[in-house]
């Protein structure tokens, strides 16, 4: 469970952004235009400042599978400064966002004067490794409804509403599964009186029911 506590922690705090600020061009971008495609190897750290970016790929068949949502605080890029890698995703505009994009020689000069910022995005990549890690081994270990239900609790920690407006299709896309198999998921935690539906989306029934259902379905201890 420590996985999803933590992804919070990759949240860049708003004073951390305002220091990232003078380093790098702050580019706005309309809903769905591309902000970059998988591939490209051009090195830089980019922040979202605000709106909503989604990552993910298309599949061979043009279908759009959704890894995460980004917003306001959350960085993507680092692997092509520390690793000189090509990016892994295609990132694009969920909603109209504004992306500061700091290329390497300013994000050299910005960790350079802030330490502070070198070291929070160290930490930040070591729990997105984490999380990554875990989310492996739920794809593996756990049953579709048991990962549906930690997306959920995800999705609470990081709004603290218990509401939670997410649609069937986008449950499928965030899980890699078909809608009737996320129709089948959300049935089961729903006949498990975990959450309930809402016009838009789901709410928690109770947030410690919830927790202990996952507690018991992940067959891990806690790391």
């Amino acid at each position: 469970m420590s996985y999803i506590h933590g992804i919070q922690q990759t949240i860049m705090p708003d004073e951390y952004v305002e220091l990232c600020l003078p380093f790098g061009t702050l580019r706005t971008y309309a809903a769905t235009s591309t902000i970059h495609e998988r591939g490209i190897k051009n090195k830089g750290l980019s922040l979202v400042v605000s709106g909503e970016v989604k990552i993910g790929n298309y599949g061979l068949d043009g279908s759009y599978q959704i890894t995460t949502v980004l917003r306001r605080g959350d960085t993507f890029g680092e692997f092509t400064l520390y690793a000189s890698l090509a990016r892994t995703h295609h990132a694009e505009a969920l909603t109209e966002c504004k992306v500061l994009q700091i290329p390497e020689p300013a994000y050299r000069s910005l960790t350079s004067q802030h330490p502070a910022i070198t070291e929070f995005i160290t930490r930040s990549l070591a729990i997105k490794l984490h999380s990554a890690l875990e989310r492996l081994d739920d794809i593996r270990r756990l049953p579709t409804h048991v990962q549906l239900a930690k997306l959920i609790y995800q999705s609470y920690l990081t709004s603290k509403h218990v509401f939670i407006p997410l649609r069937q299709s986008d449950y499928a896309e965030r899980l890699g599964v078909t809608v009737l198999t996320a129709h089948k998921s959300l049935t089961k935690l729903y006949a498990l009186k975990l959450i309930e539906k809402r016009y838009g989306g789901v709410a928690i029934t109770h947030v410690e029911r919830l927790e202990g259902f996952l507690k018991e379905s992940s067959s891990l201890l806690p790391l």
